[in-house]
């Protein structure tokens, strides 16, 4: 089952149009775009097309139900541009041609107990599959970071890794029926008692970050990095109505 949320969905795609759309990245974007968990290949759908994007963009997808759904919408509605394929990414991503890769991996620090639930667990801090995205070879990453899951390691990974954040906006997120899940909500619980999950009593903040890697050097954190790091911190000031 893919994982769709009118807000959460929307928001993942303005912020792969504003890196599409970004003239200073496109030496990065040139070559191609990666991209962890198609779903329902509705975000990049719309993000493609509204940049109007000239680079190839190839979603991949592992959950043989959600691809086949992906791929016919992706037949049906171009841009031509993007495509899905059926697979693991992290198997492509060893010799991948790309040079930039973006998500909205899976960030639950806990696997929900619904019958039918798509797979959201990012492994036992929530920030698993977006660590080990930092770790493959792609020189631009644009990835979804949640305040909920150890935001704080996952900026001083990407530090350890050789990357510095270029760009970042946020958006706050209300809790949903997964994120209240007894055995979800328990292991968030848990890590905000030991500084690794930050939020307010309805919500949290969800994070579009952008970052570029040099490989002459790793570069300290930055401004932005430090910033971002105290703006997560705070999990979410406002969550809408």
């Amino acid at each position: 089952m893919a994982f769709y949320d009118p807000v959460e969905s929307s928001f993942y795609s303005w912020c792969v149009e504003r890196l599409l759309s970004c003239a200073q990245l496109s030496p990065y974007t040139a070559a191609g775009v990666a991209e962890l968990g198609a779903g329902t290949g509705i975000p990049l759908l719309e993000a493609v097309g509204r940049s109007e994007t000239l680079a190839r963009v190839r979603g991949f997808e592992r959950d043989p139900d959600a691809f086949r759904s992906a791929r016919r919408l992706t037949e049906l509605k171009g841009p031509v541009n993007y495509t899905v394929q059926f697979g693991d990414f992290f198997r492509y991503a060893s010799g991948a041609t790309e040079r930039c890769v973006v998500a909205n991996p899976p960030y639950l620090p806990g696997q929900p107990r619904r019958p039918g639930a798509p797979d959201l667990y990012g492994g036992a801090r929530g920030a698993e599959v977006t660590c080990r995205i930092l770790g493959c070879s792609f020189d631009l990453v644009m990835v979804m970071v949640a305040s909920i899951s150890d935001p704080l390691g996952v900026l001083a990974e990407a530090t350890r890794c050789g990357y510095r954040v270029v760009d970042w906006v946020t958006r706050p997120i209300r809790f949903g029926p997964y994120c209240r899940d007894p055995e979800v909500w328990r292991r968030i619980q848990s890590l905000a008692a030991a500084g690794q999950a930050f939020f307010h009593q309805e919500g949290y903040l969800l994070a579009g970050v952008t970052w570029i890697r040099d490989h002459s050097r790793a570069y300290p954190p930055g401004r932005d990095s430090v910033v971002l790091a105290q703006v997560l911190s705070a999990g979410a000031a406002a969550v809408p109505a």
